[in-house]
């Protein structure tokens, strides 16, 4: 494994990042549960495999929930990170979590107001069993509260050292370039990084998020760098069985696979071509896109960790790069 700067922090994090929106499970009762045994397994293991920042959120639930007004798995993916991770030297990996949404049924249970912001820090804290957090992120944008207030609270809570560094996700390039110019305006810190989807076929903000996150050394932690197994390939057998497709109806809508279906088979060819997984090559692309893009990768099973963690092992020039790019047609998000 490799590691570098995450942006300007300074802070030593691996290519890879490790997520946990959604982690092993398995049905119970006709429910889908999460496998907390084993999704412990897979993150110490991705720890012994050198990932040494891992990502999480005080709404995320280990898995998808349909219901969003049950609040009783609220915040179980940070006590499960919290819990892989006890023991371990505080010094030797890097967590990221997230605030802003609504983790229970109060008025102020959701947000990035103060009042919400101090209390959710305190709750994620207690939950991972740590003293702070490394990076800590607006998950969206909050149209009540105006971002000055967001930045100075922000600010309160690095000083009071419950967080080192915060960070934007979900947001316009517009609100991001209001959030890095409060520093011409006011003795308030600006973000560090954001956090955005991105990936070969959805690039609609390649020269909006991304391009501003560039060109301030801000590090871009990337989502879905997949498009949900779509570059992977998970979606050319039909009816593949324990997919999101399959019980996330949702995905029925997404067009990404169906659209892209030539291009796909061309990338797959790609990639057999280098001895390689199409996974690999996407995150491959990624990790060679840009000096401080991380993708945050996601299992459900250790040899899908393996395989995706082997992507920083492949080498793309500048040739290969440019081909990919420009293999695919860019997508709005």
């Amino acid at each position: 494994m490799k590691y570098k700067s995450f942006g300007k922090t300074g802070i030593k994090v691996s290519e890879l990042i490790l997520g946990t929106w959604y982690l092993p499970n398995s049905v119970v009762d006709g429910k889908r549960s999460v496998n907390r045994q084993y999704s412990i397994r897979l993150i110490r293991k991705a720890y012994d495999l050198g990932i040494n920042f891992f990502d999480t959120a005080d709404v995320y639930r280990g898995v998808y929930e349909r219901d969003k007004a049950s609040y009783e798995n609220v915040g179980l993916a940070e006590k499960i990170v919290g819990e892989a991770l006890k023991g371990y030297d505080r010094e030797s990996f890097v967590i990221s979590t997230k605030v802003v949404g609504r983790t229970g049924p109060l008025a102020n249970d959701s947000g990035s107001n103060r009042k919400h912001m101090r209390y959710a820090i305190s709750r994620s804290l207690e939950r991972l069993q740590m003293k702070y957090v490394d990076f800590y992120i607006v998950h969206g944008p909050d149209e009540s509260t105006g971002i000055e207030q967001t930045s100075r609270t922000m600010n309160m809570l690095e000083e009071d050292g419950l967080i080192l560094h915060y960070g934007i996700s979900n947001h316009s390039a517009l609100d991001l370039v209001k959030f890095l110019n409060l520093r011409y305006f006011s003795p308030l810190e600006p973000p560090d990084f954001i956090q955005d989807k991105y990936n070969l076929l959805e690039r609609g903000l390649e020269k909006t998020n991304i391009k501003v996150a560039e060109d301030n050394s801000l590090a871009s932690m990337i989502y879905s760098p997949l498009a949900q197994g779509v570059l992977a390939g998970r979606y050319f057998e039909k009816d593949k069985k324990d997919s999101r497709k399959e019980y996330e109806k949702w995905f029925e809508k997404n067009q990404l696979h169906a659209t892209n279906k030539n291009e796909l088979e061309i990338f797959r060819d790609k990639a057999d071509s280098k001895g390689i997984t199409m996974s690999q090559l996407a995150l491959s692309w990624l990790i060679h896109k840009g000096k401080y893009l991380f993708p945050i990768i996601g299992a459900t099973r250790i040899h899908q960790l393996e395989e995706n963690i082997r992507a920083t092992e492949v080498t793309l020039g500048d040739d290969e790069i440019s081909e990919l790019s420009n293999l695919f047609k860019v997508q709005s998000q």
